[in-house]
């Protein structure tokens, strides 16, 4: 009988509370994206697009390790059909076609001033938020914020996050 060979496997782990220099080996995902995307990504949104069902205290884990995972990713990513919602007036669902989420994403703005606002706090579930701009960073990262996986995966095709797998941890 032969032993099995095991392999290690690491992992980088993506915090939202991290700090950035503070010495340890976790990973600050809101300020890379910060720095990034010129906007933060909002983390509890984010997780619970990728996954409704986790819980506070859970964890998340990405697997980019081989080429195909990543590619992967990236083109599910990239050819994702934005959901709008349901619009009840035409009895049907509204998608967004010709632009990733990230793009989506970043088309929406904070306000400046109150006069600068374009949406209400809590749009239609089937309003088409392109360009939308929000009286503060709490409504907009409710009304859209793009996939972690797909934000993790753009980082790591920039250069700004290592190839690797990610455990991403949470906790409010």
């Amino acid at each position: 009988m032969t032993s099995a060979q095991y392999e290690s496997v690491g992992y980088f782990t993506l915090d939202p509370h991290a700090e950035i220099g503070d010495g340890s080996s976790y990973i600050p995902i809101d300020v890379i994206a910060s720095r990034v995307y010129g906007k933060k990504y909002n983390s509890l949104r984010g997780c619970q697009r990728d996954s409704p069902n986790l819980c506070n205290d859970a964890e998340k884990v990405y697997m980019f390790a081989s080429e195909g995972d990543f590619e992967e990713e990236l083109y599910s990513f990239d050819q994702t059909e934005i959901y709008l919602g349901w619009d009840r007036e035409a009895g049907e669902s509204r998608v967004k076609q010709g632009m990733t989420q990230l793009d989506y994403w970043l088309s929406i703005k904070i306000a400046e001033r109150p006069e600068d606002v374009t949406v209400e706090a809590n749009p239609p579930e089937h309003m088409d938020l392109e360009g939308a701009v929000f009286e503060s960073e709490f409504f907009a990262a409710r009304a859209f914020t793009p996939s972690l996986g797909g934000v993790i995966a753009d980082l790591i095709r920039r250069g700004e996050l290592p190839r690797g797998n990610y455990i991403y941890r949470h906790w409010w």
